[in-house]
């Protein structure tokens, strides 16, 4: 069954990619991938190598043309890299035909962000929005979160194929769950705007009296 809850990923080691579009300043980009660094470490992944791409035109496939994915995978697999984090919002398909490509878990730049705020939410409020969060972005990731599993345990046919039966539990209990979270949420939120509204209805001393005798 998949659960949702911080992310447990180990990797020891990570390269950053950021993405030079047409006419993009190089400088701020690298400013860009200095900030995703600090981040990267912040989830206590070690950034051992950053790469910056050109490119013309984003591709529906691997967001990055096929090429440029093949040396980021060659690279990848001569510094043994772990993890390959991109400085834009990846698509569930593009994370999934990259994984497949490279070898290695592919995040973007949301995934490192959500994976900071679960570790620093502290109200009741601030985490049931954060697992909303995670469940929302996890959601259409779960056929690719199997896939990991079944290459972590040498799955075959057979076992694919439970996958595929467990995928369409798991979207329902994961879409179950973002219903209650968001109910949740919603009577966090009355539960705030009454106590708020007590707090501004309780009367204030009387200015003309204290203080003086």
């Amino acid at each position: 069954m998949f659960e949702i809850k911080e992310n447990e990923m180990k990797a020891e080691t990570a390269m950053i990619v950021g993405i030079q579009h047409y006419k993009n300043d190089v400088a701020e980009i690298e400013d860009h991938l200095d900030e995703l660094e600090q981040l990267v470490n912040n989830i206590e992944i070690d950034v051992v190598n950053k790469n910056i791409v050109k490119l013309r035109k984003i591709t529906a496939k691997y967001y990055i043309g096929k090429g440029k994915a093949e040396e980021l995978r060659d690279t990848c697999k001569r510094l043994q890299i772990e993890i390959l984090v991109f400085d834009e919002v990846l698509s569930p398909s593009q994370q999934k035909n990259l994984d497949k490509l490279i070898g290695i878990t592919v995040i973007d730049r949301q995934e490192v962000i959500l994976d900071i705020f679960s570790k620093r939410a502290r109200t009741k409020e601030a985490k049931l929005q954060i697992e909303l969060a995670r469940a929302e972005y996890n959601l259409p990731r779960l056929k690719r979160m199997w896939t990991h599993l079944s290459r972590q345990k040498g799955g075959g046919v057979t076992q694919r194929g439970t996958g595929e039966k467990q995928i369409e539990v798991d979207r329902r209990l994961v879409g179950d769950r973002i219903t209650r979270l968001k109910e949740e949420l919603e009577q966090v939120k009355k539960h705030r705007n009454v106590q708020r509204k007590k707090r501004q209805e309780i009367p204030l001393p009387n200015a003309a009296i204290v203080g003086y005798t």
